[in-house]
């Protein structure tokens, strides 16, 4: 299996299965990353069973040690979380509990139609838990504001309107652009309209929840938790990927956040694709729909929808 991997990946794979003591297991089966950067391996343990070694771009990275401190505030908190019985930062490496491939888009796929809010109702209900972690942990990133909302919505202007790059926006819309998007940065971010932030996952959809095998919810991708507005993972969940196929009002999340979210992650689907990843095509017309069915176009952000 190393073998057709690159030779430092390869090399760094096996001092990590070395460290870790698994030397002599078969051979790690790779999995299908998502968009970030870390490699994923399935490792059969000596025990039975298996595990997954992970590997970071770089050795102790901010990313890992992030990771390794939000897993223990969430544990402590009470929220079922992948076990952490080993790691090795300084080989950017580190040895997890292997969850499964079963995760909540799944469950929705299966559910019938009328269980499918339960089960968000029932990924919706771990935030509470989620949100009384230590500040220590929520604050180790930067919290949302609006010029990190606006520099989110920066990238979608760049992937999803310009197309990377090869067809740049006129200067009058990308003045409008900037004026509109620029205001739906602000309101997303104003506790005075979307509450007071809380600890936020940042990216709460149905692919970062996993069923473990004890039948809990188990949230993945948690290292860039940070604080953020009240409604922002429950409108992940709820009316991104596989969440927005399941009926729901959105009279109860604040519009300036589900919208904010929405066209972010619209430019992260359309870079994916301009890469030659359609796995996010569904992904990216889901985004729209959700986009097209919430904005009113009477309100502040109706101006936006002339640019999809």
């Amino acid at each position: 299996m190393t073998a057709t991997l690159p030779n430092g990946e390869a090399a760094r794979l096996a001092c990590a299965r070395e460290r870790f003591g698994l030397s002599a297991a078969p051979a790690p089966v790779p999995l299908a990353g998502d968009i970030g950067a870390r490699r994923y391996f399935r490792q059969a343990s000596p025990g039975g069973g298996s595990v997954l070694v992970v590997l970071y771009p770089q050795p102790e990275s901010v990313a890992q040690a992030n990771w390794t401190a939000i897993r223990d505030a969430l544990a402590r908190a009470g929220v079922r979380v992948p076990a952490h019985p080993d790691d090795a930062p300084d080989l950017g490496a580190a040895l997890i509990e292997d969850l499964g491939d079963r995760d909540l888009s799944m469950d929705l796929a299966d559910a019938a139609r009328e269980d499918r809010p339960r089960l968000l109702d029932e990924a919706e209900e771990l935030l509470t838990p989620l949100r009384t972690i230590s500040r220590t942990a929520a604050t180790r990133n930067p919290a949302f504001d609006a010029a990190f909302f606006a520099a989110e919505l920066d990238h979608t202007r760049h992937w999803a309107l310009e197309k990377g790059g090869a067809e740049l926006l006129s200067s009058g819309r990308a003045s409008e652009w900037a004026r509109l998007a620029g205001a739906l940065a602000a309101a997303a971010a104003d506790p005075a309209a979307t509450g007071d932030p809380v600890p936020t996952h940042r990216d709460y959809h149905s692919n970062n929840l996993m069923r473990a095998a004890d039948g809990r919810l188990a949230p993945i991708d948690f290292q860039d938790l940070r604080l953020g507005p009240p409604d922002y993972d429950a409108v992940s969940l709820r009316y991104e990927r596989a969440g927005e196929g399941v009926e729901a009002g959105a009279d109860a999340y604040s519009e300036a956040v589900l919208l904010q979210r929405a066209w972010k992650v619209l430019g992260t689907f359309e870079k994916m694709l301009l890469m030659g990843r359609p796995f996010y095509r569904p992904h990216r017309e889901a985004a729209r729909r959700v986009i097209r069915r919430h904005t009113s176009p009477a309100g502040p952000f109706g101006g936006l929808l002339a640019f999809l």
